[in-house]
């Protein structure tokens, strides 16, 4: 389990910088780039909570069959 999630959390991460550095190259007015910027919140969000249940499964010591 922990390393599915850290997979997912690092997954999420590469998204964000491959959409951060299109952000950068795009003029800011672009429909694309107010799509970019939407995309990067969702995946900050997700990595949030992906961090948190990680905390909790290492805390508890949950395995998954």
């Amino acid at each position: 389990m922990e390393q599915f999630l850290n997979e997912k959390i690092t997954e999420a991460k590469r998204e964000i910088d491959r959409l951060t550095h299109v952000c950068q190259t795009k003029p800011f007015d672009s429909a694309d780039f107010f799509e970019n910027e939407f995309q990067i919140e969702r995946l900050a969000a997700q990595i949030e909570v992906y961090e948190l249940v990680l905390k909790k499964v290492i805390e508890e010591n949950i395995e998954v069959q």
